[in-house]
């Protein structure tokens, strides 16, 4: 891993732990990047001319990071982009199954379009209170963030596949970027019916690159509407499918050359080393909160969690830590940490340290 820190200078200045934040940026993206913007410069359309190629590249390599059909996976922005076309594809009488207090850009593109909404809360019993929900309404759709962005709360996705097989007819729709990145995940294999993510995050990848993942199913009940010259692949008198609705106008080369060489990245440190690393932050950081009584009830009775923790503290205490060289990010009530592969048992102890001065 120290080779891998190399890659990061900022690593360098502070002690960082807000990867649930924003990602780091690579020496090695940087330096694509500037090649990237030097063709672009000086090869202007002869470079741009070459984007469908090239995007059906990426759209590959994304494809096969998470185990997705290429024809049913597509490049986005990011995640509200891809996800507010998804939903206005959707008939305005379904009913939504929604997680009370998840992630604003899953909750509000479907709460400002009128649907019938339903909510499950989070806390230790998530699962359960999940299973209630559909149990009780029924809903068309449940739409939710494997990672919660606030608290870290991590769903159990062996729940996902087993909802799916008790409510076959439910359309399950998974945000995944708190989540992508930090262990193997196998799309056609899981209860998820509709993946997205922005990449900024646990990939490191940078801002302007997004993915979403379908299954072929999806298709006969979700009819986006958006269109744009790309969306038919540049083919003139093509009708668009289903995928190309999410990819109309010209794509940003660079962006999306960045989530390859990302998901490229991840590969090559290998993702079951990245998992192990991320299960040994999340082990040990929890019980160093925990017996600093710095975790919520619902977060200590979890069996399994993420490594985005929320711990109690002012806005005192995350000016404190940031005056002493750690970053991190004020959300909720608290103040959240959050630890990526690249983080060390220096960084840990010095969070620690700062917290009990």
């Amino acid at each position: 891993m120290h080779k891998i820190r190399s890659q990061y200078p900022i690593l360098e200045k502070y002690t960082y732990l807000n990867t649930a934040n924003h990602g780091l940026i690579s020496q090695e993206l940087m330096d694509y990047r500037i090649n990237e913007m030097e063709k672009m410069r000086d090869q202007a359309s002869l470079y741009t001319n070459t984007r469908n190629d090239f995007i059906d590249e990426v759209r590959t390599t994304i494809a096969q990071f998470v185990d997705a059909t290429i024809e049913n996976t597509a490049v986005i922005p990011n995640f509200s982009t891809g996800f507010n076309t998804l939903i206005e594809g959707i008939d305005k009488q379904s009913t939504f199954l929604l997680l009370d207090g998840d992630y604003p850009s899953v909750n509000w593109p479907v709460e400002t379009r009128g649907f019938n909404c339903f909510y499950a809360t989070i806390n230790e019993n998530l699962e359960s209170n999940i299973l209630e929900a559909c149990e009780m309404h029924q809903p068309d759709f449940f739409c939710f963030s494997v990672v919660q962005y606030i608290s870290g709360i991590k769903i159990d996705l062996e729940f996902v596949k087993q909802l799916k097989d008790q409510f076959p007819e439910m359309v399950i729709i998974g945000d995944l970027t708190q989540y992508v990145g930090t262990e193997r995940f196998r799309f056609r294999e899981s209860g998820l019916d509709i993946i997205l993510a922005s990449c900024y995050k646990w990939l490191n990848a940078g801002d302007g690159n997004a993915f979403i993942c379908v299954k072929e199913q999806i298709k006969e009940v979700i009819k986006p509407t958006r269109i744009g010259y790309r969306s038919t692949k540049n083919v003139n008198d093509t009708i668009p499918e289903f995928i190309g609705r999410f990819e109309p106008g010209h794509q940003d080369m660079i962006a999306f050359g960045s989530l390859k060489l990302a998901l490229e990245v991840a590969l090559k440190i290998g993702l079951d080393k990245i998992q192990t690393e991320l299960q040994h932050w999340s082990e040990i950081a929890k019980a160093e909160f925990e017996s600093r009584d710095l975790l919520d009830e619902a977060i200590v009775k979890r069996k399994q969690h993420s490594t985005i923790f929320n711990i109690k503290g002012s806005h005192d205490l995350y000016n404190k830590l940031l005056d002493h060289g750690v970053v991190t990010s004020l959300r909720g009530n608290g103040i959240r940490v959050s630890f990526s592969y690249f983080n060390n048992d220096k960084d840990l102890a010095r969070l620690l340290e700062v917290l009990d001065l």
